[in-house]
């Protein structure tokens, strides 16, 4: 996948004030840190930032750092207020290179399944993504899930996805989806059958009733 550059700025002024004055300029707070380095305070401009995650649409969101490829980070959390859903403040954890992490990565669903399309059948998802981990520069946009040999009731678990680079960190027989039948393929019952079996009833008990007459 190709990075999403993201510019980020020291910040020195800190307390809620000070952090609304950055966010009214048009900026966010937001802190770099990661293994062995000191935690840094920076700002991100504001819509610079959500268009990078407008970009990122629910992949895995990896950044270069001012343009540099080997200054990578990670998202680890936005803030956002819960009336406004204006950002507040970001977590970004620095990714040395070459060092791989693990991260959620989505699964996307191809391929046509003959039960699906003829209406027998449906896909229920268990899971929309799976944890891998692997190296930033191999991390893939999104993982396949091809169903476009299954039947009903056939199913897909974590360890049958098939990616090229990295490690499943999720339970290999964790249920990703299956293929359930439709409400609409079970078997109709026979009407003419429940009629006849209804009428044979009728006849007996009419039956019953004559012989019972006669005596």
């Amino acid at each position: 996948m190709g990075l999403v550059n993201l510019d980020i700025k020291p910040r020195s002024a800190f307390g809620k004030n000070e952090n609304r004055r950055t966010r009214a300029g048009g900026h966010i707070p937001a802190v770099l840190y990661g293994k062995d380095r000191e935690t840094e305070s920076i700002e991100l401009e504001t819509h610079s930032f959500s268009v990078a995650l407008m970009h990122l649409a629910g992949r895995t969101a990896l950044f270069s750092l001012n343009g540099d490829e080997d200054n990578i980070a990670l998202l680890r959390e936005v803030q956002r207020n819960p009336v406004t859903d204006e950002i507040l403040h970001v977590d970004l954890m620095s990714i040395p290179r070459g060092v791989p992490v693990t991260v959620p990565v989505a699964l996307e669903v191809v391929g046509e399944c003959q039960a699906v399309k003829s209406g027998d059948a449906s896909v229920a998802m268990s899971l929309d993504r799976i944890e891998i981990s692997v190296r930033p520069r191999h991390m893939p946009d999104y993982l396949e899930v091809d169903i476009s040999e299954l039947d009903v009731n056939d199913k897909i678990f974590a360890k049958d996805i098939k990616f090229e680079n990295g490690e499943l960190i999720t339970d290999p027989e964790t249920l990703i989806l299956n293929i359930k039948a439709s409400s609409l393929a079970l078997e109709p019952l026979d009407e003419e059958g429940a009629e006849g079996e209804e009428g044979e009833e009728g006849a007996s008990a009419d039956g019953a009733e004559e012989k019972k007459d006669e005596e």
